[in-house]
């Protein structure tokens, strides 16, 4: 394996590790193309501004799944443990507010702009 290819390889740095329910989940920093493709993601679907700003409530909690998304891995496997079409789901999720802290300070926004605070 080249040093290239060793380097696109590396895994993601683990911020924190929780446990939900049983499960051992990584939060990752994640990297700048992963905020930049949230980011346009969120921007196509109409849920954030020009200006990084949700668009409302419903806008800044689908945002913070769509950080979940991003940045909670499978701890044993090191893969992500959700995808986009999951978001709606996670909505649903009690966890998901008490992980708020945790996952908007590893994407390096706040849980208030999250809330349209």
């Amino acid at each position: 394996m080249s040093n290239k290819h060793k380097l696109l390889a590396k895994n993601r740095r683990v911020v924190k590790s929780v446990e939900i329910d049983g499960v051992k989940v990584d939060i990752i920093k994640p990297t700048m193309g992963d905020r930049l493709r949230l980011i346009e993601q969120a921007r196509v679907a109409g849920e954030m501004t020009e200006t990084n700003e949700p668009t409302g409530d419903r806008a800044g909690a689908r945002m913070l799944a769509r950080i979940a998304v991003c940045v909670m891995h499978d701890a044993e496997t090191r893969r992500p443990m959700f995808a986009v079409n999951d978001l709606d789901e996670l909505l649903d999720e009690a966890w998901l507010e008490d992980l708020a802290t945790d996952l908007t300070s590893v994407f390096n926004v706040s849980e208030e702009s999250m809330r349209g605070k």
